[in-house]
């Protein structure tokens, strides 16, 4: 056995009505982790599918022992069965393919590999990246993937979030709260596990030979919905998400200042000033910590003080750049300001949500 394939691989597949093709995914499958020596089992996660596709694979387990088919009779769908194929997998890495031989099992070992021996957390069989792509798609399937990945990008920097195609370490998933419906279980993992690298394998993608495709209207409506989801989820997006904070904390501001003016008078407009601004700074440093970057397990006390203190940096550069701009740059007219103060925001958003996500909320990836 080679260095590095001391660790047994879990391939997961799930299944409805895959009778046709299970047998083939079987047999090539094994083949190629056999001649590479990696041990390996392979679970088939069939939604209780009626063409027989259970009993296709137990026909095959005298030649294929490391094959079983475990049947799922409830909550049935391709993401709910990955999941219950993690629980009942005894791996230390855990593959997920499709079984309608869209994915080549040539590239198995390679994303194995990316874990067993390269170091990644998550390697993903890619279509967008170098040398990857779609064998005969036609330019409404394209356009579909297409647009379902830019939806994506927010939440994860992975060219390809919609692969079914990828691998894991058991600890990735071992924790997460996965609970996702329809077909994008990656972009669950994605969202939700805990890893630091990911490593993208390219593959060449072809439609199903037998069978019928399962993608239609009710998938794209279970994607949307599982879209809003993750975006909502703590931690997802957390540029997004911060601006959306700084936003609601800069309506906190002014609400509380003009509230003070208005109650009780000008004259102490500075200490007004002062007291909105804190409470905007604490309001928005809940909002962040809970959601934004889901940092409660640090202790709020120290990420309360660095965030404040990002936060009066950040003041101090605007301050600084907003008052050198008006010296340096050819100010002559009130809308010069106007657009002078929009690029001063622009960057003091970046650098104090910089400050934010790499020092006041920190977060520590075992």
């Amino acid at each position: 056995m080679g260095m590095g394939h001391d660790k047994l691989l879990s391939v997961i597949v799930p299944t409805y009505n895959e009778k046709e093709n299970i047998g083939v995914l079987i047999e090539r499958v094994s083949r190629v982790l056999r001649e590479k020596g990696i041990p390996f089992e392979m679970l088939v996660m069939d939604d209780d599918s009626p063409d027989g596709t259970s009993k296709a694979v137990g026909k095959m387990s005298g030649r294929y022992p490391e094959a079983r088919c475990i049947v799922r009779k409830e909550d049935r769908g391709l993401s709910p069965s990955v999941i219950d194929g993690f629980k009942a997998a005894r791996g230390d890495i855990l593959l997920v393919m499709d079984a309608d031989l869209s994915h080549p099992p040539q590239v198995v070992p390679e994303l194995y590999e990316a874990i067993a021996k390269g170091g990644a957390d998550v390697s993903v069989g890619s279509r967008h990246a170098k040398g990857g792509g779609t064998e005969e798609w036609p330019f409404s399937r394209k356009f579909i993937s297409w647009g379902a990945s830019v939806m994506a990008r927010p939440l994860t920097s992975c060219s390809d979030p919609m692969s079914g195609f990828f691998a894991v370490k058991r600890s990735v998933v071992e924790d997460a709260p996965l609970r996702a419906k329809g077909y994008k279980i990656l972009l669950e993992v994605l969202v939700k596990g805990k890893y630091r690298k990911v490593s993208e394998v390219p593959i060449m993608f072809r439609d199903r030979e037998k069978g019928q495709s399962k993608l239609g209207s009710k998938v794209i409506v279970n994607y949307l919905q599982h879209l809003i989801q993750l975006y909502l989820y703590p931690g997802s997006a957390p540029f997004f998400k911060f601006l959306f904070v700084g936003g609601t904390g800069l309506l906190v501001d002014e609400g509380i200042f003009n509230t003070l003016v208005l109650l009780m008078g000008k004259t102490n407009d500075t200490y007004w000033q002062g007291i909105s601004f804190l409470a905007a700074v604490v309001l928005n440093f809940i909002w962040n910590r809970v959601w934004t970057f889901s940092a409660t397990k640090g202790k709020g006390g120290s990420q309360l003080g660095k965030f404040f203190i990002v936060a009066l940096i950040a003041f101090g550069i605007r301050t600084g750049l907003y008052e050198g701009g008006k010296y340096l740059l050819p100010v002559s007219e009130e809308w010069h300001l106007g657009v002078l103060l929009f690029f001063v925001i622009v960057i003091v958003t970046i650098i104090n949500y910089l400050g934010s996500k790499l020092w006041a909320f920190k977060k520590d990836v075992k």
